[in-house]
């Protein structure tokens, strides 16, 4: 059996244990509360609508906290996915310097396709723009934030937008309170990160203020200086050292005593500068650049180095408004801006921003009845979208406006406690207008405009006080984009697309048990099916233009688990993706591998230790598209690491930490299917020391 087949048996396997611990839930289950340890499956979701445990979501998602984010010590978001079932990176997985994601198939094939809209990134609310093709999407730097959720499915539009046909990622900055203990008025966090593989640091600085009762103050400044990457068969990844610094800050002001009324004014940033490797068809012949090829290609793709500046910078103001003694109002209005600018020389030169300015108004009205909750949540939003091409050899960088809102609504009725029924509906307009040097070069171009419609229904049941089952239909159509709708790379017509239309279902069951082995362990997992069915799929042809395909199917399941017990913890993710051309049944070309990801680890409370092994075992990808350019085949890997954490929480060392990770610890040499700037790190030596200081 190949490692296809054992991946694919050993998910199955999971699924029937799982199902044998189902039927034994109501022997192991608890009516009343223990003093279990919390899993991850036990954490609060915030962006599915009422805040809820994963388990009692009717589709799949998944939480990362600040203590998930500090074990890793991850340089790119890339790192922070790999143990979330169905979420891949792509483009360049090793590169600060722009990260992409792929979420169940969707997302960008390479480096060089765009993703805009299909997976959505939000950064305190603001959406993050992800048309760079060829430089990726997010440029940011992970210690600016706390906590990264990911909603996976299209059920997730309703309250984020239409066309989210993969899901939505939540990135949440960091906060004064999160430093900040009762009777405190100031703190100072020092931390330094090191890494053995690109002989680099990271430094880290976090003030955060409590300024009376009613308000407090967070200043955050990173340093990065990293230098390129070695492979594990000691190859130097070219253009991946960069340096990065990066900063936050961020206000919260109480407007009422109860703390329910709160206004938030934040602004982050991150800037870099250093050579990336640029994804270019045309085989490997590099002479006649400036900058040497990339040491890695393919017969039909070469990644080549550029000398690249980018900023990356996010404005938000947020007003909320709980009102405890107000059923009827728990209001939540934003305002946010967000800018990208890549400068881009060498071989491929371009200077290009992106603006997104945005507004929402969003409030839930509650009413409850004797066996019944119910929870209406209605908002609107608007936005306003600029693209530009800053040099005349931005060529084929199309520049427009887009003016646009949505309307949606979202209901919650919870029977019983034990039946959730959720059902939503939304509306987005879109209006696409040339300008600049497109508007000029090529005045046949038109503007188009668009709605597209994403109405859903799901339904969450629990059979008994652990176990629960759930379904969702959701129908999604997404609108082209500027890029797609106005690319002139080739006959200069502009394309008239169609917009992609999806339906979309999902299935599974999970459950959350308590004393399972001992009298405080705590056990819960979650499987999901799914079933993507796109019309009008919007792809680049062989030629490099956009174009619709007739339609597409995606599927597939995961498996998510995890095990929490006084001295020991366990995870498992695990996933099963397919994709074809619904007439030709040819395959997608972005469909990640068959993959499971395996964390063991132990705990010694007294000595606030904290240490464990992290595997991923991950197929051959096999079933690739013959079209001209498809990402090829990718062999089968497994990679492992360690770590260990220690973290006092009370004496005189409370407040230091010290965390340490061995990545890669055989030195393998692999290259994920997604990414087309070479193989990962090597075996790489990992270490953060912190200290907080209280004033």
């Amino acid at each position: 059996m190949g490692l296809v087949g054992r991946n694919f048996a050993l998910l199955a396997a999971s699924a029937a244990v799982c199902a044998l611990c189902a039927a034994s839930g109501p022997a192991m289950a608890q009516e009343t509360e223990t003093a279990g340890q919390p899993t991850l499956l036990q954490r609060l979701i915030l962006g599915f609508g009422r805040p809820k445990v994963a388990t009692d979501t009717p589709t799949a998602v998944t939480v990362i906290e600040q203590d998930d984010i500090d074990q890793e010590i991850p340089d790119t978001a890339a790192e922070l996915t790999t143990k979330i079932p169905g979420v891949n990176a792509a483009g360049s997985e090793s590169n600060v310097l722009g990260q992409n994601f792929n979420i169940r198939g969707f997302g960008p094939e390479t480096v060089g396709s765009s993703q805009e809209g299909r997976v959505q990134v939000n950064v305190d609310g603001a959406t993050k723009y992800y048309e760079s093709y060829r430089m990726g999407g997010l440029f940011s730097d992970m210690e600016l934030y706390k906590r990264v959720e990911v909603l996976r499915g299209p059920a997730a539009g309703t309250l984020y937008g239409s066309g989210v046909l993969g899901g939505v990622i939540n990135f949440t900055t960091k906060d004064a309170s999160d430093f900040l203990e009762d009777g405190q008025t100031a703190v100072l966090r020092l931390k330094f990160n090191g890494d053995s593989n690109q002989e680099g640091y990271k430094a880290s600085a976090i003030f955060a203020s409590r300024l009376g009762e009613h308000a407090e103050f967070i200043a955050a400044g990173n340093y990065t200086d990293f230098k390129n990457i070695i492979t594990g068969d000691d190859h130097e990844l070219l253009g991946t050292g960069t340096e990065l610094p990066s900063g936050l800050i961020k206000g919260t002001l109480y407007l009422d005593e109860e703390h329910e009324k709160v206004l938030r004014a934040s602004y982050n940033r991150t800037q870099g500068d250093g050579f990336s490797a640029v994804s270019v068809g045309g085989g490997p012949v590099c002479e006649s650049f400036v900058f040497p090829c990339f040491p890695y290609a393919t017969p039909t793709n070469t990644p080549r180095l550029a000398e690249r500046e980018f900023f990356d910078e996010t404005a938000v103001l947020s007003y909320e408004d709980s009102a405890s003694d107000n059923p009827w109002l728990d209001l939540k209005a934003t305002l946010s801006y967000s800018k990208q600018r890549n400068d881009q020389g060498a071989f491929v030169v371009a200077d290009m921003s992106y603006a997104y300015y945005e507004g929402k108004l969003e409030n839930t009205a509650e009413w409850t009845g004797e066996k019944f909750e119910n929870f209406l949540t209605v908002g609107l939003q608007g936005k306003y979208h600029k693209r530009r091409r800053n040099n005349a050899a931005s060529s084929s960088h199309p520049e427009y406006n887009q003016h646009g809102g949505g309307v949606y609504a979202q209901n919650e009725f919870v029977w019983q406690d034990r039946l959730t029924l959720i059902s939503g509906m939304r509306i987005d307009w879109s209006t696409l207008t040339p300008s600049g040097t497109l508007a000029e070069a090529h005045p046949e171009f038109e503007a188009t405009s668009g709605v597209a419609y994403a109405p859903k229904i799901a339904a969450l049941y629990d059979l008994t006080d652990s176990l629960s089952v759930f379904g969702s239909y959701a129908y999604t159509e997404r609108l082209p984009s500027g890029d797609e709708e106005f690319d002139y790379r080739g006959d200069l017509i502009q394309n008239h697309l169609k917009k992609e239309r999806a339906h979309s279902v999902e299935i599974g069951f999970g459950q959350d048990l308590q004393d399972v082995l001992t009298g405080n362990d705590a056990l819960a997992y979650k499987v999901t099916a799914f079933r993507n069915h796109v019309t009008d799929l919007i792809v680049r042809n062989a030629g490099g233009d956009f174009e619709n395909v007739a339609s597409a199917n995606l599927w597939g399941v995961e498996l998510e688990g995890s095990y929490e017990v006084e001295y020991a913890f366990a995870g498992l993710a695990a996933s099963v993706i397919r994709g074809e051309d619904a007439d030709s049944g040819e395959p997608l070309n972005n469909i990640a591998p068959d993959e499971i990801a395996l964390t063991i680890g132990g705990k010694i409370p007294d000595h606030y230790l904290r240490f464990g092994w992290d595997a991923r075992f991950v197929a051959a990808q096999t079933r690739v598209s013959t079209a001209s350019g498809a990402t090829p085949p990718s062999d089968p890997f497994n990679v492992h690491d360690i770590f260990a954490s220690w973290k006092p929480e009370d004496g005189a060392l409370a407040g230091f930490e010290v965390i340490g990770r061995v990545d890669n610890l055989f030195d393998k040499e692999y290259q994920e299917y997604l990414i087309t700037s070479g193989p990962s790190k090597g075996r790489t030596f990992k270490v953060s020391v912190a200290k907080t200081f209280n004033f």
